[in-house]
């Protein structure tokens, strides 16, 4: 019977989040220095190492406590022996041919080159390889996402962290092909961002900072309000030079976020009108796409310019492209124009978002400021 060179487990770990960095680290975890056998409770894992070769795979070991990782450990190895010797061990194979959820974990993560998104990612897939008792990300279930949930919970993290570790880890099942039937109020409550907007003075920076291209994009995002998905597919012909309209529109192989979106918005003349001069100085035709990337095709990074307009003007905080949305909607609120209006205008079909930004809006209003504060005037001296 012909054998094969068999992996080698190496130790037990567990992995830590350290509290400085932020990152998941595998600890070394040894019996002894007053450690005992059943000390330790938590997620166990091992790096099977191939010889002669740099390959290895992390495998959870079953068990909450080190004894059982041990036991779970001799087992393993065993288990690796048999298959070096010509016999099949389906359970082995599992684990270390990339079925377990470390395994899943390392290949997804890798799959996400982003240091921020990888970070995010790496965080939440460890969050729920701490939680979920199963070794193989196929045995996964709805329970497992109720109960890691809850873990997450137990974290001491805000309810805005839970949602997105909790999102993290369903498009993680979802990339691994795992459908855990996972229903609509299973999911964490998702709580509503309070609406931020830019300062006169951040976008005065953040124009000045900017080349003609990048200035023409933060303008267009600023006034129109549109999500840069929008923008990225928005063409010469969306634009009614006559009005000074900019109509969102589903394109070929493109469709708006919901039936609502399409919509006409009122834009600056002035804005429209750097618009029309760059079409003709570029000699565009209505079918084009007003900001496309290298290859001609939609701009999927407007994001990435921002941030880099910003970085470059100094300017801190919150930085993104829908900060830009955000803004418009504030500033057209705080200009006069009604709800309904500005609802249409950014494709809202519940009142009750925009009412966000309008109540925050009267509240930072002079005037209503004043009247609120007119009813605690006799107190202003007493006891001075």
């Amino acid at each position: 019977m012909a054998t094969a060179k068999k992996g080698k487990p190496s130790g037990i770990y567990q992995r830590l989040k350290d509290q400085n960095s932020g990152k998941w680290n595998y600890e070394s975890i040894r019996e002894g220095r007053g450690l005992q056998t059943g000390d330790r409770q938590g997620a166990f894992f091992t790096r099977i190492v191939k010889p002669g070769a740099k390959w290895q795979s992390w495998v959870r070991l079953d068990g909450e406590t080190f004894g059982a990782a041990q036991t779970a450990l001799s087992k393993l190895d065993s288990g690796l022996d048999a298959r070096a010797q010509g016999f099949p061990v389906p359970e082995i194979d599992d684990l270390t041919r990339g079925n377990s959820i470390s395994s899943k974990v390392a290949a997804f993560c890798d799959a996400n080159k982003a240091k921020k998104t990888w970070q995010a990612y790496s965080n939440s897939v460890a969050y729920f390889e701490e939680s979920c008792k199963k070794s193989k990300v196929q045995d996964a279930t709805r329970e497992d996402l109720l109960a890691f949930k809850t873990y997450l919970r137990k974290q001491e993290m805000s309810e805005r962290s839970v949602y997105n570790n909790f999102l993290n880890t369903m498009v993680f099942l979802k990339w691994c092909g795992v459908k855990v039937g996972i229903k609509k109020d299973d999911w964490p409550k998702k709580p509503e961002r309070e609406p931020e907007e830019y300062t006169d003075d951040e976008i005065t920076k953040m124009l000045n900072a900017a080349d003609t291209e990048e200035r023409l994009l933060l303008n267009a995002l600023l006034c129109s309000g549109l999500r840069s998905g929008e923008m990225a597919h928005l063409t010469y012909g969306d634009i009614d030079i006559k009005h000074s309209v900019w109509t969102v529109q589903p394109k070929e192989g493109w469709t708006t976020k919901t039936e609502d979106s399409q919509r006409d918005v009122p834009v600056p003349e002035w804005l429209t009108k750097k618009v029309r001069e760059r079409m003709e100085a570029s000699e565009r035709g209505k079918k084009d796409l007003i900001f496309f990337n290298a290859n001609g095709g939609p701009n999927l990074h407007m994001l990435r310019i921002v941030k880099r307009v910003a970085k470059r003007a100094k300017v801190s905080g919150r930085v993104d492209d829908h900060k830009f949305r955000s803004t418009a909607i504030t500033r057209w609120l705080r200009a006069g124009n009604t709800v309904i209006d500005v609802m249409s205008w950014v494709g809202h079909a519940k009142p009750e978002t925009i009412l966000r930004y309008a109540a925050k809006v009267k509240v930072r209003h002079a005037d209503t400021r004043k009247k609120a504060e007119s009813a605690f005037t006799v107190f202003e001296a007493v006891g001075d």
